[in-house]
């Protein structure tokens, strides 16, 4: 949803909202994410695209820290996703890695997500309750949610990596991405089958759903299964 490489470098120099990592109260995260991804869609650029999947039993959920009102409490719907957009060459440093805060950059795609489709005049009812959410929300959110995996121990502390990541959200370029228009990417429903049917009812890693003919990075035509879940992640 955002793109991290140019927006850590435009956060050296400006920044479009002011949250302060360090001071930042956490939230907390519940429930769980599953993660499914669409086979035969790398176009050479990337792994391909990615669809996260609320599940039925234990959705995941973040509620905002005592005091914030806005937002209060936050449960995505399913969408597309490539979690942290971090490029190879950031990856060396600690904590930088495009699913190390996975749920936490989940809640906030789904933000820009809503964000965008509000943006269009979407209707749907489930933006609808995050319409008065600023994009300095959307930042402190994200600043939120990393110190929510950090205090229950699903990940190592780090004032640098969680800095970076909120300092990255806060640039002209993640603003320019919140106020766009013309930029509300739903999952389609055949999609959205796929994704469904690969979690299925208890979700586990490498099941698989559907079949798709595609061709491979080589070139080659191949027939086989169109979507697999790729990770399963219990908060």
């Amino acid at each position: 949803m955002w793109r991290f490489a140019i927006a850590a470098l435009l956060s050296l120099t400006a920044g479009c909202a002011n949250v302060n990592y360090a001071k930042t109260e956490p939230g907390k995260i519940s429930g769980e994410m599953a993660v499914v991804w669409l086979k035969g869609t790398q176009d050479g650029s990337g792994d391909g695209t990615f669809v996260y999947v609320p599940t039925q039993r234990d959705p995941l959920t973040f509620t905002r820290p005592e005091g914030k009102d806005r937002g209060n409490t936050i449960t995505p719907s399913m969408i597309y996703t490539d979690g942290g957009s971090v490029p190879s060459f950031a990856r060396m440093f600690d904590g930088l890695t495009p699913w190390h805060y996975g749920p936490a950059y989940i809640v906030h795609d789904w933000l820009f997500r809503a964000r965008q489709c509000l943006n269009d005049d979407s209707a749907n009812p489930e933006y609808r309750q995050i319409a008065d959410l600023t994009f300095e929300d959307s930042a402190e959110i994200i600043a939120e949610s990393i110190k929510a995996l950090e205090d229950s121990g699903r990940v190592k502390k780090s004032a640098v990596s969680g800095a970076i990541v909120t300092g990255a959200v806060t640039s002209p370029f993640s603003y320019a991405l919140w106020v766009k228009k013309h930029a509300c990417n739903e999952v389609s429903d055949a999609d959205a089958a796929l994704a469904y049917a690969a979690v299925g009812r208890t979700p586990r890693v490498g099941r698989e759903a559907g079949l798709r003919t595609y061709r491979t990075a080589e070139g080659k035509l191949v027939r086989d299964s169109a979507a697999e879940v790729v990770a399963i992640i219990s908060n």
